[in-house]
C-alpha cells in the first residue's frame, strides 16, 4: 500500500506522462533531413545554443537575401553610377560582371568578396548545430531547398571540399556544417575559391567590354533604359513580396509550434 501512494496515478493507470514530448522528439528524428546529434526545433536552447543567437541568424539571412532583391530591382540604375553599392546589395556574376569595366580594382575586389563571403559562415553555423530544423525552415522560405540537400548528401562528404570551392551557396554551407567538415578547412577553402571567383569574373568583365557584341547591348540599354528599369522593378518586387509572405508563414508556423509545445 505504501509503494502504491508514492507511485504516480497516471504510471498505475498505464499512460505515459512523457508521450507528447517524445513524440516530438521522434517527429523530428524521423525528418528526412534529421541527423543523431539535430532532435531539437530551431528555436531550442538545447546544448546552450538560446533562442536569440539563432533567430538572429535567421533574420540576418532573410535581410541579406531581401538586400539582393534590392540589389536586382535597382540594378539598371546602379550598374553604371553606383557600381560599389550594386555590389554591396548583390554581387552575383552577372553584377560582377557588368561593374567590373568601370570600377577600380581594389574596391572592386574588396566589396565583392565581402558581400560574396557573407552568409556562408551563417550556414555552415546552422547546419553544424541545427541541421534538420534549418533546412526545415529554409525549405519553407525557398521551396524546393529539402530536396536539393537530401539529393546532395548521397555523395556530399565525398566531393565536400570541390563542392565548396566551385559554388559555396546555402545548400553546400548546410551541408558542409551537417558534414563536421574542419572549419579551418571549410574557411580555407571558401576564402580562396572566392577570391578566385571574383578575380575571374572581373578578368571576363574588363574583356568582355571591348567586345562589339557589349557595345550594342549597352547602347541599347540606355535607349530603353525607362522600359528595363520598370520591367525589372516589377518583377523583383514581386519576388520580395514572395519572400516576405513567404517568411511570414514560416514564423507564424514556428511561433505556433514552439506555444504547443510550451503547453505540452
Amino acid at each position: 500500500r505504501a509503494h502504491r501512494a508514492s507511485t504516480p496515478r497516471a504510471f498505475i493507470r498505464g499512460r505515459d506522462t512523457m508521450a507528447p514530448r517524445t513524440r516530438l522528439a521522434a517527429a523530428v528524428a524521423s525528418s528526412p533531413c534529421s541527423t543523431s546529434y539535430d532532435t531539437v526545433p530551431l528555436s531550442s536552447s538545447k546544448n546552450g545554443f538560446g533562442n536569440a543567437p539563432i533567430t538572429a541568424i535567421v533574420v540576418a539571412l532573410v535581410l541579406v537575401n531581401l538586400a539582393g532583391k534590392c540589389g536586382d530591382a535597382f540594378a539598371p540604375v546602379l550598374v553604371s553610377g553606383y557600381p560599389l553599392t550594386l555590389l554591396a546589395l548583390n554581387a552575383n556574376d552577372v553584377h560582377m560582371a557588368c561593374t567590373a569595366g568601370h570600377t577600380s580594382l581594389v574596391p572592386f575586389v574588396l566589396v565583392a568578396f565581402v558581400r560574396r563571403l557573407m552568409e556562408d559562415p551563417l550556414y555552415f553555423y546552422l547546419g553544424r548545430f541545427r541541421f534538420a530544423s534549418a533546412v526545415n525552415v529554409f525549405d519553407g522560405i525557398t521551396p524546393g531547398l529539402a530536396s536539393k540537400v537530401n539529393g546532395m548528401k548521397r555523395w556530399f562528404k565525398q566531393y565536400a571540399s570541390i563542392a565548396v570551392l566551385i559554388e559555396p551557396g546555402a545548400v553546400v554551407c548546410l551541408l558542409a556544417g551537417w558534414s563536421k567538415m574542419d572549419r579551418r578547412r571549410f574557411w580555407g577553402i571558401n576564402v580562396f575559391g572566392t577570391l578566385a571567383r571574383v578575380f575571374l569574373v572581373r578578368t571576363f568583365g574588363v574583356r568582355a567590354k571591348q567586345w562589339y557584341f557589349t557595345a550594342e547591348v549597352i547602347k541599347f540599354a540606355k535607349a530603353h533604359q525607362g522600359v528595363i528599369i520598370c520591367a525589372t522593378l516589377g518583377v523583383s518586387l514581386i519576388a520580395i513580396a514572395s519572400l516576405v509572405t513567404r517568411c511570414v508563414r514560416v514564423w507564424k508556423q514556428n511561433r505556433g509550434g514552439l506555444a504547443s509545445r510550451k503547453k505540452q
